[in-house]
């Protein structure tokens, strides 16, 4: 009975660690990397470019933040062991400079798989330097940002859509054991943090009254400084405004789990993109609902992103 009971103690850890091993280390998909790649590069450029006028408020003493008191403005719970940021208007200036230039790198696709990370690297690393210099300035777009440059630093970025793969000759590329057990590590880890981020909002809405009683959602449609534009109307109409808010909360609930399910998934990415969107239309808050849907990629498989560019009419580098 011992034995028995034995043998099924060792087949059952076995079973856990082979499907450990195939979840975090075999899940590579390139093509997934490449679109995330693109949108994600695409979006952090944009907010980057749309900072450097205003450096000199942002990452200097004019805008009231001192170099030297800039860590302090960190939450206790997040302050590093030592800090890396720009403190002259000059090194504000070129700390951008390379960070566009590697997200540039990473857009276009022109390293393999060592220059990628290296990129990514070096992106990662200025991103979170600008962050620490004047914490104040920084929000949902440019934490998340830095989650999915952590990730980027892990995976082979530019193995497929990319500028290397599309001049590349030969169409089998033999990726490396170890480079591609690296991507695969990378992509997981973003999908978790993905639903990380919306387990934690999700749960959070469920402490507060105001989404119980569906007045949470009414209170940033109703305020004028928020909004694009005048939604006061919807006043009138309070069943959107309680679908809007159980659909949201419901959304981030469930999505977490629901992403995993390959059945639902699609229906998931759907819903998510709507709230995004919506989100975006709404509020303004377009940096941050891209950056937020550009992970979503990574849930697809490479035979959906080839017919995806197929249907947009990139036939080229879909092959």
């Amino acid at each position: 009975m011992i034995r028995s009971l034995t043998r099924s103690v060792r087949s059952f850890t076995h079973s856990v660690m082979h499907a450990l091993d195939r979840f975090f280390f075999h899940a590579a998909e390139p093509y997934a990397v490449g679109m995330f790649r693109i949108m994600f590069t695409i979006t952090m450029l944009i907010n980057v470019l749309l900072r450097i006028p205003h450096t000199e408020f942002y990452f200097t003493e004019a805008g009231g933040v001192w170099a030297k008191d800039a860590p302090e403005l960190l939450p206790e719970f997040h302050r590093t062991f030592f800090s890396f940021h720009p403190g002259t208007y000059a090194e504000a200036i070129t700390m951008q400079v390379v960070l566009v230039v590697a997200l540039v790198m990473l857009l276009i696709g022109l390293w393999g798989r060592i220059g990628s990370r290296i990129t990514a690297i070096i992106a990662f690393v200025c991103h979170v330097g600008l962050m620490q210099r004047n914490y104040s300035i920084v929000y949902g777009a440019d934490i998340v940002a830095t989650f999915w440059l952590f990730g980027m630093c892990l995976m082979n970025t530019g193995e497929a859509l990319s500028l290397r793969s599309y001049f590349r000759k030969s169409k089998i590329w033999l990726e490396p054991v170890w480079s591609r057990t690296l991507s695969s590590v990378g992509l997981r880890i973003s999908q978790i943090q993905l639903c990380v981020i919306y387990s934690f909002t999700g749960f959070e809405k469920l402490k507060g009254g105001d989404w119980w009683d569906q007045t949470a959602i009414w209170k940033v449609l109703g305020n004028e400084q928020l909004m694009t534009a005048d939604l006061s109307f919807l006043r009138a109409v309070p069943l959107v405004i309680g679908l809007a808010t159980w659909g949201t909360v419901l959304f981030e609930v469930y999505a977490p789990v629901l992403f995993w399910v390959k059945s639902t998934r699609k229906w998931v990415i759907l819903a998510g993109w709507a709230l995004h969107v919506g989100i975006a239309a709404t509020m303004g808050l377009y940096i941050f609902s891209l950056t937020m849907l550009s992970a979503y990629f990574l849930f697809f498989d490479t035979g959906q992103v080839r017919s995806l560019l197929r249907r947009i009419g990139v036939n080229r580098i879909a092959t």
